[in-house]
């Protein structure tokens, strides 16, 4: 009897059976409109070129105050073999 009562109390909340309320968003169906294949492939083209952009800006050669670091030079190859022997 009180299960009963609980039920017609939350119907009243509702505004009944049949209530004005919608319902949840999780009962709606929700659709996503697929891009055109040329912009789909634009899209890409864009997004490799900013990916490029930002590792060339972060992996590039290090210019700090007009100084550029040079790279080590190899060691030849007499002191690799003293050093291997």
């Amino acid at each position: 009897m009180e299960q009963l009562l609980r039920l017609e109390a939350a119907e009243d909340l509702r505004g009944g059976v049949g209530g004005s309320i919608p319902p949840s968003s999780a009962a709606q169906q929700s659709y996503t409109v697929l891009p055109s294949p040329a912009e789909a492939k634009a899209r890409l083209e864009e997004k490799a070129r900013k990916w490029m952009q930002l590792n060339s800006k972060r992996y590039g050669d290090k210019r700090k105050f007009g100084f550029v670091e040079t790279q080590k030079e190899d060691i030849p190859l007499e002191h690799v073999r003293k050093i291997i022997k």
